[in-house]
This record gives C-alpha cells, sequence and structure tokens, in this order.
C-alpha cells in the first residue's frame, strides 16, 4: 500500500512533491478521479489504498475568481478541507494541508507569526482560513503549511504567465507596491518532508528568504530569461491603484517562518536562488 496518497495530484505542488525522492511511494489522485467535495469518493480510495498520509494538494486559487465564485471556493477550500479532515480521522491517516498567507490582512508592516489573528481582505484568502479552521478542529494533529505566491513546473502561475507576455511585447508592468514572500513548490516538498519526519503537527510557514514585490520579482525573471533566450522588453513599475483588477489583495504579506526552521535545524534559500533555478530548468 502506498506510504502518501496525494488529492489534487495534476496541480503544481503535487507535481513538486512527486519528483521529490521522498514521496517516492505515494498514488495521486486528479481533482476529477478524487473530488474532495464528494467524502464518499475520497473514503473510496482511503479504503483502497490505506495511506499513512493524505495530502491535500487540492485548491481553488484564482484570487479574482473566487469574488464571484464564493461558493464554488468555499467547496474545494473550506468543505473540501472538512472533508479530509474527517476521513483522516476516521481512517487514521495523518493529514498534510496546504494554505496560504492571504489568511491575513496584510495591512501592517509585520512579519506575520503562525498564531498572530486571521483577518483576510478577500474571499479566496476567507475561504482558505475556514478551511484551516475546520482542519484543526476536527483534526488537531493535522499538519497545515501555509506558503506565499507558490510557483513551479506544471501549473499556471505567475512566472509561466509573465515569461510569456514578456517576450511577447516591448514592455510590462508590474506592481511595484505590494510586498511579500515568493515559494518554489520544489522547496515546499522538501520543507514538508522535513516536517513530517519531526512528526510537526498544527500550522507552519514556509517560504523562500527575502522580501520583494511583483516588480522586483519580475526584473529578476527578465533577468535570467535574458541569459537563455535573446529579447528586449522594459519592465516598468506599476502601483496597485493603477491594477485594472480591483480584487483587495494584502499590502504587506511576509511570512515568518522561524518556527519552522527551529522545528526542522533545516536553512531556506533566497528567493533568488529559487527563482534562479526555476527559470534555468525551464525548457525555452
Amino acid at each position: 500500500m502506498p506510504k502518501f496518497m496525494i488529492v489534487g495530484g495534476d496541480g503544481m505542488l503535487a507535481f513538486a512533491i512527486k519528483k521529490n525522492e521522498y514521496y517516492s511511494d505515494f498514488i495521486a489522485f486528479s481533482s476529477k478521479e478524487c473530488d474532495i467535495t464528494k467524502p464518499e469518493m475520497i473514503e473510496k480510495h482511503i479504503l483502497k489504498y490505506k495511506p499513512e498520509y493524505l495530502l491535500n494538494c487540492a485548491a481553488y486559487t484564482d484570487v479574482a475568481g473566487a469574488e464571484k465564485e464564493i461558493s464554488s471556493a468555499m467547496d474545494v477550500n473550506a468543505h473540501g478541507a472538512i472533508n479530509l479532515a474527517l476521513l483522516s480521522n476516521k481512517h487514521q491517516c495523518r493529514l498534510v494541508h496546504f494554505s496560504t498567507d492571504y489568511v491575513f490582512k496584510g495591512d501592517k508592516e509585520i512579519v506575520y507569526k503562525e498564531d498572530m489573528p486571521t483577518n483576510p481582505v478577500n474571499s479566496y484568502g476567507a475561504t482558505k482560513q475556514k478551511g484551516e479552521e475546520f482542519v484543526q478542529a476536527v483534526n488537531p494533529s493535522a499538519l497545515i503549511v501555509r506558503v506565499s505566491l507558490l510557483y513551479g513546473v506544471n501549473g499556471r502561475n505567475f512566472i509561466s504567465k509573465i515569461a510569456n507576455i514578456m517576450q511577447q511585447q516591448p514592455e510590462m508592468s508590474a506592481i511595484c507596491d505590494r510586498y511579500g514572500k515568493t515559494t518554489y513548490a520544489c522547496d515546499v516538498a522538501e520543507a514538508t518532508k522535513n516536517l513530517i519526519e519531526k512528526e510537526a503537527v498544527g500550522i507552519y510557514h514556509f517560504a523562500n528568504e527575502g522580501i520583494c514585490t511583483k516588480y522586483e520579482f519580475t526584473k529578476k525573471i527578465y533577468e535570467l530569461l535574458r541569459k537563455k533566450i535573446d529579447f528586449k522588453c522594459d519592465i516598468l513599475p506599476l502601483m496597485s491603484f493603477e491594477y485594472p483588477d480591483n480584487t483587495p489583495r494584502p499590502i504587506w504579506s511576509v511570512l515568518d517562518t522561524e518556527k519552522y526552521k527551529q522545528k526542522t535545524g533545516a536553512d531556506i534559500r533566497h528567493w533568488e536562488e529559487a527563482l534562479e533555478d526555476y527559470v534555468m530548468s525551464l525548457e525555452i
């Protein structure tokens, strides 16, 4: 029987987890193969494969879309999470649930620790907050890993989107007045392994070291891509109020990762190093 059962197995984070040797003994299901809003479907797979760990990589992640489709986002991010928490309890498998920095309001220049009050400013963050609350209430032994601006292979993310844009246009703009951390999916997979090995429970923050804006992040992507291909694009700063998408987002969203480092004894690499690894691995 596989040690790890991964739901949301066709997504970016699941792809990184499956590529990590630690999780080699796994079974993974796409969102269609195992819809976490349908408990009978989840339970059928748990009964068949009897995993030791249930990894929830399934999520509704469209921040702007959640404002219009709040019920769909709540179904996956909150109700799906409670289904997994209940069933992992019932069948005695350890639940690992992934969440987001968007559970915080992000209106003050503070570093957010795991035990600070949550107060999301948008519907996506609210649904992820509810998911966390449900998981902790039903299954206190679950591990919850919050990440920030996740990117990686095999998924639609900020980097793949802007890499395409900057190769097709003479200039592009990126927001310069929102600050946060970024997180490479491969590093999340490794960090989760470290936490599992230490039998961590409760909430832990993980993101690559260093704070940046999307403008700074975009300029670095451009610099790295220029090492691989010859093209020209001017990267221009854009204030958030000028951005056409008016979905509320945190202005300062910086996760504190000291709890993770103290628990695991592991270092976290800087976002520039992680980003270079990712961009250099791209086939362009």
